[in-house]
């Protein structure tokens, strides 16, 4: 499954939406324009080409057009055909890329009340494929629903609710990927680590204790998180680290033996690579947030 990657914030912006029954022997029109089109099939098949790509969009099935290409289709419906619509508005995606490239596991990085724009985010919805629709359903009916009689007292219910769609759809995406053998490994390496936060790293350790190759265990980790365990254990060993900064006043020496760290220097040195400051001048960033 292919993937379409947005920078959020902001978020998307709700256009307007529909229900619609194409009957047997019509055929969407040529198109092209500057706004997302979200199309969910309920029953029959939408026949619709992108820029040359054509897709059969069947029962259960999404697909969602993007600005500034070309989408017509290619052939009528051989049934009546059942399907929501909805268009919004927003940048132009960042990257098509694999549903296995999605980076899940990567932290965004804590405002403080320095900044002046918001941490690097994304928002990450199938190009095409299949989608669980019943919980999606509710939220496009009372969007139609607002819709209809819509006034400034509800609009900004309207743009939450397709917040709440877009984010049932991305949800959608990672549950099918828990279903596979490759996540329920990288989770018992994930838990596995988080119990031995303050235990030095061990390969062969890790790998006899869980009954895996480690290679294999390391894959399935990178796979779901983008870290190898030696990372995911240093990163692991950062969070706990500044939680204590924050909520306690223990000196950074203590901090630094508390989560596993002999070499007081070396602690010193992953702590600035991975939150950018040192210890000291993260618990003042934080102490001056709070």
């Amino acid at each position: 499954m292919d993937i379409i990657q947005l920078a959020i914030p902001p978020l998307p912006q709700f256009l307007t939406a529909g229900f619609s029954v194409w009957k047997r022997g019509m055929q969407h029109f040529e198109r092209s324009f500057e706004v997302y089109d979200l199309i969910l099939v309920c029953s029959g098949t939408l026949y619709m080409t992108e820029d040359g790509t054509p897709y059969d969009i069947g029962p259960g099935q999404l697909l969602l057009l993007e600005p500034g290409r070309t989408h017509f289709g290619h052939r009528p419906c051989t049934e009546n055909t059942e399907l929501y619509w909805l268009h919004f508005r927003h940048h132009r995606a960042i990257a098509l890329l694999p549903e296995k490239h999605i980076p899940w596991s990567t932290h965004v990085r804590r405002g403080t009340d320095s900044d002046l724009t918001p941490s690097e985010q994304f928002l990450f919805l199938p190009k095409y494929g299949q989608v669980e629709l019943k919980p999606l359903i509710p939220v496009l009916n009372e969007m139609l629903r607002l819709r209809e009689s819509l006034t400034q007292e509800h609009a900004v219910d309207l743009q939450v609710l397709l917040g709440r769609l877009l984010s049932q759809i991305q949800a959608g995406v990672r549950e099918q990927r828990r279903s596979t053998r490759s996540y329920m490994i990288s989770e018992q390496v994930k838990a596995y680590l988080e119990q031995r936060v303050s235990e030095s790293f061990q390969a062969q350790r890790m790998a006899e204790e869980l009954h895996f190759n480690f290679d294999y265990a390391a894959r399935c980790l990178k796979k779901h998180t983008g870290l190898s365990p030696l990372q995911y254990h240093h990163a692991l060993r950062m969070e706990t680290a500044k939680r204590l900064l924050i909520e306690s006043s223990m000196p950074v020496p203590e901090v630094a033996s508390q989560v596993g760290f002999n070499d007081y220097n070396y602690f010193i040195r992953l702590f600035r690579k991975t939150v950018g400051m040192t210890p000291g001048l993260f618990r003042q960033s934080a102490k001056g947030y709070i």
